[in-house]
């Protein structure tokens, strides 16, 4: 039996949004050894909590992310967000610097069209990733329809 083909792409991650994302739990750990010095353990354990609160949202939400090419689809997974876009309907396949909300740790993006919406993701290898990506869609879509370009 034939293995189906996978590729995939683990998403780039810019330095900026790592700080930003990190940037509230260490707050609040250095706030916790302020209070610890202060003799404020209880205070110094709420905020140890809230930290390792925050960072457990911000990984369910981020780890991992990445971008997987099947035979048949894209599947877009970002933490426990999970996506499943059919080759055959991606429209367009763009490179993108948009700063809207998307399953994406850079701003170096791509930008997925189908009829109904669009995605935007970030794989580190984005030049590989079009490329593959387009040439999967093309081997999707059936002869005569129009191809992403």
């Amino acid at each position: 039996m034939k293995r189906p083909r996978k590729s995939v792409y683990p998403s780039a991650v810019d330095w900026w949004l790592l700080v930003l994302l990190l940037i509230g739990p260490l707050i609040l750990i250095m706030m916790s050894v302020l209070l610890l010095g202060q003799g404020r353990a209880r205070e110094a354990g709420y905020c140890m909590w809230a930290s390792a609160g925050t960072l457990l949202v911000t990984a369910m939400f981020t780890v991992p992310c990445r971008y997987t090419i099947l035979s048949d689809s894209l599947t877009i997974r970002c933490g426990i967000l999970f996506n499943r876009v059919p080759l055959e309907q991606i429209r367009a396949i763009e490179p993108s610097r948009s700063w809207l909300s998307g399953p994406a740790l850079s701003l170096r993006r791509v930008k997925i069209s189908t009829a109904s919406r669009f995605y935007l993701v970030s794989p580190a290898e984005r030049d590989r990733f079009i490329a593959e990506l387009t040439d999967a869609v093309d081997r999707a879509h059936p002869s005569g329809e129009s191809a992403p370009g």
